[in-house]
């Protein structure tokens, strides 16, 4: 099967800060428990960067700090993620169903007019769009009911493996806070701390979310149109090659000669006439350009391959799993293929 999917034609409001540090007074922390994050050296280290570098309001960081605790569960997840520890056939189930595929079709239809200029504007495929939202929060139906603030708290100050990343999020986090009004603590999101219909990390709300609708205001809960168009907006934005191929089928001769090759990086490896060479075919379409090698269980105790180009590598910027992006595409063509029926 190709997936050429290009083919288819298809409040508390942080207001009022103070300009400088020094004019403001000494934060007052009610009796902190030990286990609240006040009590940890980094939190008051992070809370005199935000001050520092961003002019935050001290007492409401250390008022939130104070009452927020650990949320393990968070962590538990994060180690536990099913892009990582469920084999493809499995995984896949979790999308690819009548349902998510029925209702993609209605979003699609619903939405025609933005996602055709979405696409004509970025040149990302409609079902792309629509997949990629379908897949993070089935097209918008779940968004995550964690507190925002709380998770990313819990990974930035309680996770090591991940804890730089975090922190910058959690800045992140707290800055749109401060310019969109909303109230710290109460922002609903995933355990990890992803917003909206589309599920934005706080950082890329603040570069690449953008008000679609013209309404003067991104809102990517509310808004499919802004969700439509800032998806396809971080598509191109992370390299998405407008009429460019994202997968092929593919055909293994011998697995252990090329064993190192499989899954290998972010980007790809080999032109088709080097992936031959190896004893690596393309089944569908020849395509001139450079291809990585994906080898995934499409059932128990059977591998399938593809040869992937720079748009399913793009896929994965969105997260980096090879089954989220096979997924993601296997999604779009179905709903592509519904629609045109």
């Amino acid at each position: 099967m190709s997936l050429r999917i290009i083919a288819l034609s298809v409040t508390l409001a942080l207001t009022g800060c103070s300009a400088t540090v020094d004019s403001q007074p000494t934060p007052i922390v009610s009796e902190p428990t030990p286990k609240t994050y006040i009590s940890q050296p980094e939190v008051l280290e992070f809370i005199d960067h935000m001050v520092n570098k961003h002019q935050y309001d001290r007492q409401l960081l250390v008022d939130i700090f104070s009452k927020t605790e650990k949320r393990v569960q968070v962590i538990t997840k994060s180690d536990n993620q099913p892009e990582v520890i469920t084999p493809y056939y499995e995984y896949r189930k979790r999308f690819i169903d009548p349902v998510r595929v029925r209702d993609g079709v209605a979003f699609a239809r619903k939405n025609k007019a933005w996602l055709d200029k979405a696409e004509a504007e970025f040149g990302v495929p409609w079902p792309v769009i629509v997949a990629l939202i379908g897949v993070e929060t089935s097209y918008g139906r779940i968004t995550g009911n964690r507190d925002v603030f709380t998770s990313l708290a819990t990974l930035a100050f309680d996770y090591p493996r991940r804890g730089q990343y975090f922190r910058s999020e959690l800045e992140a986090y707290l800055i749109l806070a401060r310019q969109e009004g909303w109230t710290v603590g109460t922002t609903k999101g995933s355990y990890s701390g992803a917003l909206g219909m589309v599920q934005f990390m706080p950082s890329n709300y603040l570069k690449l979310a953008i008000d679609y609708d013209g309404n003067d205001h991104v809102d990517l809960w509310g808004s499919n149109a802004d969700a439509i168009g800032s998806v396809a907006n971080y598509m191109k934005h992370h390299g998405w090659q407008a009429g460019a191929y994202t997968v092929s089928t593919a055909r293994v001769d011998d697995e252990s000669a090329v064993d190192d090759l499989i899954n290998k990086g972010r980007k790809p490896l080999y032109t088709l006439r080097e992936w031959s060479e190896k004893g690596v075919w393309s089944t569908s379409e020849y395509v001139y350009g450079d291809a990585g090698l994906i080898g995934l269980q499409d059932k128990e105790g059977s591998k399938a391959y593809w040869l992937a180009y720079e748009n399913f590598f793009t896929i994965m910027d969105y997260n980096p799993s090879r089954r989220y992006a096979m997924a993601v595409l296997e999604l779009a063509n179905r709903i592509a293929q519904s629609e045109g029926s």
